[in-house]
This record gives C-alpha cells, sequence and structure tokens, in this order.
C-alpha cells in the first residue's frame, strides 16, 4: 500500500464529509429563494463558488465546478493509477465544455468553460471555426472521429464514446456508466432518432449495451433488449414523461453506493471513484434544490423521489 493511496483515502472521505447530502439539499430547497438558498451554501463546502446574488445558470454551473475542482485535487493526491481513472471522469465536464463550443460555432452564447487543467484532452487553442474543424481536433484525441454528425448527434455520440471510455477505463464506475447509457439511450428513443446501423455512435451502444438495443423502436422494446441487470434502470418507463423519475432514481441510487463506497473503502482506486460519484450526485442534488428554491419551493417532490 503506497503512501499516495492513503492520502487520496482521506482526502476522499473528507470531501464525501463536506457533501450536503439529502437532509442539506431539502434546506436548501425550503429556503423560499434563490439569495436565501445561496446564503445557505456559502457556508458549506460549495462556499468558495457559490454565494447570493449569483443567477441560476452560474449558480449551477458553480456546484459542478466545484466538483471538478475537487477531482482535480484528487488526482494531485492519487498515484498513477488513480489519476489514470480520473482523467477519463473528467471527460464528463468535457462534454459540456464541447457541447458550449459548438453553440459558439453556431453563433450562440456559451458558458464559461469548465478549467480541466492537466486532466484536458482537447487543446483550448486555436478555436477551431466550424463543426468539421471541431471533428478534426476530436480525431486526435482519446475522443476519436464522431463522424459527420449535426450538432445534437455529435453531443450524444461524445457521451456514449465516454460511457464506453469509463466502462473499459474505470471498471469501478462500470454498473453507473451502464446503466446511464440506458437513460441516454432511452431518451434518444424517446425523441425519435434513430441511430445509424454502421455510425460511431451504434458501435459505442453496441459495446456497452449490446447490439439487440439497437432495433429497439420504443421504451418498451428498449427495456426487453437492455441487459438483465441494466433492466430496472427503466422500471416503471413507458413513455417520455417517465425519464425523469427514472433519472432521478439513478442519481439516488448513485449516490447511496457512492456514499458507501467511500465509507467502506480502503487506500485503493475504488473509494477514490466512489468519492468522485458522491460529489457529482451531491452537486445535481445542489442544482435540482436551487432550481426549486428559486421558485419558492414549488417542486420538491424531485427531491422526495431520491431521498
Amino acid at each position: 500500500m503506497s503512501a499516495g493511496w492513503v492520502a487520496a483515502q482521506v482526502r476522499s472521505r473528507s470531501l464525501v464529509n463536506h457533501c450536503i447530502g439529502p437532509a442539506g439539499a431539502r434546506e436548501v430547497a425550503r429556503a423560499g429563494s434563490l439569495d436565501d438558498a445561496l446564503a445557505i451554501l456559502a457556508m458549506t463546502g460549495y462556499g468558495d463558488r457559490l454565494h447570493p446574488g449569483l443567477d441560476l445558470a452560474a449558480s449551477e454551473r458553480a456546484a459542478f465546478a466545484t466538483v471538478l475542482w475537487n477531482l482535480r485535487v484528487l488526482a494531485g493526491w492519487s498515484p498513477a493509477l488513480g489519476a489514470s481513472r480520473l482523467h477519463v471522469l473528467a471527460g464528463c465536464f468535457e462534454v459540456e465544455n464541447l457541447r458550449g463550443e459548438l453553440a459558439r460555432i453556431e453563433g450562440h452564447d456559451a458558458l464559461v468553460p469548465y478549467d480541466l487543467g492537466s486532466l484536458a484532452s482537447v487543446p483550448r487553442h486555436p478555436q477551431p471555426s466550424s463543426a468539421a474543424q471541431l471533428r478534426s481536433v476530436l480525431k486526435r484525441t482519446p475522443w476519436g472521429d464522431p463522424g459527420p454528425l449535426d450538432s445534437g448527434g455529435l453531443i450524444v455520440a461524445l457521451q456514449f464514446s465516454l460511457i464506453r471510455r469509463i466502462v473499459e477505463g474505470v471498471p469501478e464506475a462500470s454498473s453507473w456508466a451502464e446503466s446511464y447509457g440506458a437513460l441516454l439511450l432511452a431518451r434518444v428513443i424517446a425523441a425519435g432518432v434513430p441511430l445509424e446501423a454502421g455510425s460511431v455512435t451504434a458501435a459505442e451502444v453496441r459495446a456497452v449495451l449490446g447490439s439487440r438495443v439497437l432495433v429497439s423502436k420504443s421504451l418498451v422494446d428498449l427495456v426487453t433488449a437492455l441487459p438483465i441487470d441494466i433492466t430496472s434502470t427503466l422500471d416503471g418507463v413507458t413513455g417520455t414523461d417517465d425519464l425523469w423519475v427514472a433519472e432521478a432514481r439513478w442519481w439516488g441510487r448513485l449516490w447511496r453506493e457512492a456514499e458507501d463506497g467511500v465509507r467502506r473503502g480502503g487506500a485503493e482506486p475504488a473509494t477514490v471513484v466512489a468519492a468522485v460519484a458522491a460529489q457529482a450526485a451531491d452537486a445535481w442534488r445542489v442544482r435540482v434544490a436551487l432550481e426549486i428554491a428559486a421558485r419558492a419551493g414549488d417542486g420538491i417532490e424531485v427531491l422526495d423521489a431520491v431521498a
């Protein structure tokens, strides 16, 4: 056992101990206004970035930026084996940066990119001026060539590429990634967007969920085609309106399993990966709580769904 793993374990537990958890999220949601909710969060582990005066979009962004910063800290404390896993997980933030890059290319406003530091795999400069140039840049990175897609299809391709990379490169998070892949594919099917059989995206989906899912025409078909250990992710889902409940349940499961993993884990990669997962789930709850607070408490049943 290396000193690096011991340090990473201690840091992982400390970071998760500073999560606000389900009870803290309910307190934030009941604050009555966005500024009051931010005042509560300013006294927590999110306080370096969250404070009264921010608008809702900036607040949600800052919550996840806190997770990224802690991920970077954990990467610095971890031996190479752990840092390589965290480099893959940082792809969750890089996808959002690429989404913003596409928005900029198309002439839309884009949020300030997440600062991935040494965990970035796509160079920030020079900025591509077209989707074709961005595709050319991606070819030379771990993302690979997503194929000739529109912006929406390109993001879906990148998301499935990331899911496959997590399944293959972060085994401790593979079951979470696979079940989230089922949710993502469900949204694609519900939107009526077919996956071309020979596309890069279809190949990524096949690698994660198997070939049977590629012929699914409906959500009911998808549930039948999914591997048996993933079908529970879509329990009760028969239409588009059910998907938000399924996703909320997924985040609730992520929190419970990851928090338990950190509590029971030793000085090993699984503990560090679980710490990142728990913080991501906590930030998701914070985002939901802030939206509820901004609506003066309307919608608090969303948090109850993941209790």
